[in-house]
C-alpha cells in the first residue's frame, strides 16, 4: 500500500506542472439558490442565514458514495459514526444533541419518531441532486426537531441526461448507479438505483444496500403542477463486537445482524395565482429495523421496529408592499410498533401535532445597499403534551463590502414515542426541550464569484433536556446545556487552476448540573479540500481532523475518558473524458487507526477504482 500511496502523490505532483485548461468545475458563489431557509427560493447572498449548500458536483468531486461523508466538511457539524460504513450514525450541529437536527428528502420530514433523530449512516448520495445545510433553530418554519438547524436533501433534476457509476475497491466494495434525468418546460423526471456490496474491515462487518429514488412533476400552462417523489432504501449489515456478560470486555460476535427498509412517498401539489402561491404536500414516511443475535451473552436476542408518519403541509405565499408572506399549518400523525424477545414494547403508540405558522420576508434596497429581513412564529398543538410557540428573527445588511446578518431563534424537540410510551422508562408526563440560540456573522464574495469567505459566531442554551433519570428509572426533563462557538470557511479558487475550501469550527459545551463538556464534541475540528485540474485530469486532496473529545468507556466502569484527535486523508484523482470520467481514490490514505465513537474501530486505508458516464 505504501507504493500506491507513493503513485498518487506523484501523480499529484506532475500534476501541477502540466498544462492547463480553464477550471470546468462551477466555481463555489453566492448566487446559489436554496429553499430551506424561508421557505422561498433565494440565492445564498440573499439568506440572512448561515447556510452551506452541496452540489451534484462536489459529490462527484469527492466520489462520496454516503452523505455523512459530505457533510463532514461542513462549518459547524460533527459526524460519528459506530465502526465502517452502514453502521449508526449520529450528527451533531453545533454541539446540540443528535437529536436536534431536523433532517428533509425533498421538503419531507424524515426524522425517527421513535427515539427522534436520524440515522445517516445508510443514506446514500444516489440521485441527490443538491444539499441545504442552515444551521441555527428553525421552529418557527418546520416545529419539533429543528432546533439546531436543518438538513435538506435536494433530488430535482437541472438537465436532461443518462449517467452511470461503476466502483470496485478493498475489502470487497463493489458499487453500481444508474440514472436519468429528463427536463422540459413542462415536465421534470429523475431516477436513480444503486446497489452495494461491502465486505467490511472485520469478520461479520459487512454491509449491503439498495436505494432507489423517483421524482417526477408536471407543470401546465396556468402554474398549476403535480408531482410524485419516492424513495426507498433496503439493507443488511453485521455487527462484528459485542459487550461481554459481565460488561468488563468487548467480544466477537460473529452473528449479530441488523437489517431493515426506509421509504418515503409524497404527492406535491402547486400553483401561482398572480401575487398568490400555495405549495400542498401529502406524505408518508416509513421504516422497519430488524435486529437479532443468537449469541448474545444473555441469550437469543432479537428485536422489530416499524414506525410510519403521515404528513400534511400547506405552505402559501403572497407578495404585498410588506415584504412576501409565508403562511401554512401542517398536521401529523407518527405510530411506532416495536417487540423484542421478551414481549411487546410498544403496539401503534402514536403522537399527533397541528400547526400554522407565519413569515414575513421583506427587502428592501438603500442605494446601492439592501435590507434583508426575515420574522415569523409557528404555533404546535399536541395531543398528548400540550402546545409550542416558537418565534425567529433574522435581518442581512447588504453591501459592497460583503453581507453582515444576525438572528435570534427559539426552537422545541418534542418528546418521541419511546421516551413517552416505552415501558417503564418512558414517561407520560414529559414535556418538549427547548431552545434559544442567537448568533452574528460576516460573507464575504470574493472576486467575480471566484469564491466566498464567512465567518459566524453563535451562542445557545438549552433546557428541560430529556435525560434518563437514575433516581426514577426512567426518562425526566432534567437536563440543562449550553454551547458557544465560531465557524469559519473558505471557498476559493486560485489562479484560474486550482480550486479549495477551508473550514473551521470552535466549539465550547457545558452541562449546567456538572459543568463538563458534551460528550463527542470536539472544540477545535476543520477541513481542508484543494485540487487542481491540468488538461482533463482533476486531482483534488481532503484533509478532515476532529479533536480531542470526551466520550463514554463502552465496557465498564463506564468511566469519562478522552477520545484522541486524529485526521484522515483522501487521495482522489479523475481523468475527462467526453462522456466517460475514470477515477481512482484513496480513503484513509495514510492508514490511521482511530475511533470516533470510543470501542467502534473506524475504516482503514482503501484503494477504489471506477468509471463514471455522463451522456
Amino acid at each position: 500500500m505504501k507504493s500506491i500511496l507513493a503513485v498518487f502523490v506523484s501523480l499529484f505532483t506532475l500534476s501541477l506542472f502540466a498544462q492547463t485548461e480553464p477550471v470546468l468545475n462551477p466555481p463555489k458563489t453566492s448566487e446559489e439558490m436554496v429553499v430551506t431557509a424561508s421557505a422561498i427560493p433565494e440565492t445564498v447572498e440573499a439568506s440572512p442565514a448561515a447556510v452551506t449548500v452541496i452540489t451534484q458536483k462536489e459529490i462527484e468531486q469527492h466520489e462520496a458514495r454516503d452523505l455523512a461523508d459530505v457533510l463532514r466538511e461542513v462549518p459547524g457539524i460533527t459526524i460519528s459514526r459506530t465502526g465502517s460504513p452502514g453502521k449508526a450514525t449520529s450528527m451533531f450541529t453545533r454541539g446540540s444533541n443528535s437529536t436536534h437536527t431536523l433532517v428533509l428528502w425533498n421538503g419531507i420530514e424524515i426524522n425517527n419518531p421513535y427515539f427522534a433523530g436520524y440515522d445517516w449512516g445508510r443514506f446514500s448520495t444516489a440521485g441527490v441532486q443538491q444539499v441545504e445545510v442552515v444551521r441555527g433553530p428553525y421552529s418557527a418554519l418546520y416545529g419539533s426537531d429543528a432546533v439546531a438547524g436543518v438538513v435538506n436533501v435536494l433530488t430535482n433534476p437541472v438537465k436532461s441526461g443518462v449517467r452511470a457509476d461503476l466502483a470496485a475497491g478493498g475489502h470487497g466494495l463493489r458499487n453500481a448507479e444508474v440514472g436519468a434525468d429528463y427536463v422540459t418546460q413542462s415536465t421534470l423526471f429523475s431516477a436513480s438505483y444503486e446497489h452495494r456490496n461491502d465486505d467490511g474491515f472485520d469478520r461479520n462487518d459487512d454491509f449491503a444496500q439498495n436505494t432507489a429514488n423517483v421524482f417526477w412533476r408536471w407543470t401546465a400552462a396556468n402554474h398549476f403542477s403535480l408531482g410524485v417523489a419516492a424513495r426507498r432504501t433496503t439493507y443488511d449489515l453485521g455487527i462484528p463486537t459485542n459487550v461481554s456478560a459481565d460488561g468488563t470486555q468487548i467480544i466477537a460476535s460473529p452473528n449479530r445482524r441488523q437489517n431493515g427498509n426506509e421509504r418515503q412517498l409524497a404527492i406535491p401539489i402547486a400553483q401561482t395565482i398572480g401575487r398568490f402561491s400555495y405549495e400542498l404536500a401529502l406524505s408518508e414516511s416509513k421504516r422497519n429495523d430488524d435486529f437479532s443475535d443468537p449469541d448474545d451473552p444473555f441469550g437469543f436476542n432479537a428485536s422489530t421496529t416499524d414506525s410510519t408518519t403521515h404528513r400534511a403541509r400547506l405552505v402559501t405565499r403572497t407578495l404585498t408592499p410588506f415584504g412576501t408572506i409565508v403562511a401554512g399549518g401542517e398536521t401529523a400523525r407518527a405510530t411506532v410498533n416495536d417487540s423484542n424477545s421478551y414481549g411487546v414494547n410498544l403496539d401503534r403508540d402514536r403522537r399527533r401535532d397541528k400547526s400554522w405558522f407565519v413569515e414575513d420576508r421583506y427587502e428592501h434596497a438603500f442605494g446601492d445597499s439592501r435590507l434583508e429581513l426575515s420574522a415569523g412564529a409557528r404555533h404546535d398543538s399536541f395531543g398528548e403534551f400540550g402546545s409550542e410557540t416558537s418565534p425567529r428573527i433574522a435581518f442581512g445588511w447588504i453591501s459592497n463590502i460583503g453581507k453582515f446578518r444576525a438572528s435570534y431563534g427559539e426552537s422545541f424537540r418534542a418528546p418521541s414515542i419511546g421516551e413517552l410510551f416505552f415501558p417503564f422508562s418512558g414517561n407520560r408526563n414529559l414535556e418538549p426541550e427547548h431552545g434559544r440560540s442567537s448568533e452574528i456573522g460576516y460573507d464575504l464574495p470574493l472576486g467575480n464569484g471566484e469564491g466566498l469567505f464567512s465567518l459566524t459566531l453563535f451562542h445557545a442554551r438549552y433546557r428541560d433536556l430529556i435525560v434518563f433519570d437514575n433516581v426514577t428509572y426512567a426518562f425526566a426533563n432534567v437536563g440543562r446545556a449550553r454551547t458557544q462557538g465560531a465557524e469559519v470557511s473558505l471557498t476559493h479558487d486560485i489562479a484560474s487552476r486550482y480550486y479549495s475550501t477551508v473550514t473551521y469550527t470552535y466549539l465550547d459545551t457545558k452541562q449546567d448540573d456538572t459543568g463538563e463538556a458534551l460528550l463527542r464534541r470536539p472544540k477545535h475540528s476543520g477541513t481542508i479540500f484543494i485540487g487542481r485540474r491540468a488538461g482533463n485530469i482533476d486531482t483534488n486532496v481532503a484533509l478532515i481532523h476532529t479533536g480531542s473529545r470526551f466520550d463514554v468507556l463502552p465496557v465498564a466502569p463506564y468511566s469519562r475518558v478522552s477520545n484522541a484527535a486524529y485526521t484522515t486523508m483522501d487521495v482522489n484523482m479523475q481523468v475527462h473524458g467526453e462522456r466517460y470520467t475514470p477515477y481512482i481514490k484513496l480513503e484513509n490514505a495514510t492508514n490511521k487507526r482511530y475511533e470516533e465513537v470510543r470501542g467502534y474501530r473506524s475504516p482503514g486505508r482503501r484503494l477504489i477504482f471506477g468509471i463514471r458516464y455522463a451522456g
